[in-house]
């Protein structure tokens, strides 16, 4: 199985919008500030701060993705559940 079908993929081999949205906003998350603060110093002369950005902004991207990612690992953690219970029935 592909590294991207395993990303992007639920357990049943099907397109999960949730892991699909959690690739696309870390994405953007990326190059979305470094976007805007390139836009920021070309047009408003805005001084950039290397120290500030390398302290600050790891942390935040790595919530967003720790989110995104544990929640999935639930929601196929409690799929696999539902799916045992069902077969005992």
């Amino acid at each position: 199985m592909s590294l991207l079908k395993t990303m992007l993929y639920n357990v049943n081999g099907e397109p999960e919008i949730g892991r699909v949205i959690t690739w696309v906003a870390a994405i953007s998350a990326i190059f979305s500030p470094v976007a805007f603060m390139g836009c920021a110093m070309a047009f408003q002369g805005v001084k950039f701060d290397p120290v500030a950005w390398c302290t600050a902004y790891p942390g935040g991207l790595a919530a967003l993705v720790a989110s995104g990612i544990l929640s999935i690992g639930k929601k196929d953690k409690d799929v696999e559940a539902a799916r045992a219970t069902k077969g005992q029935g």
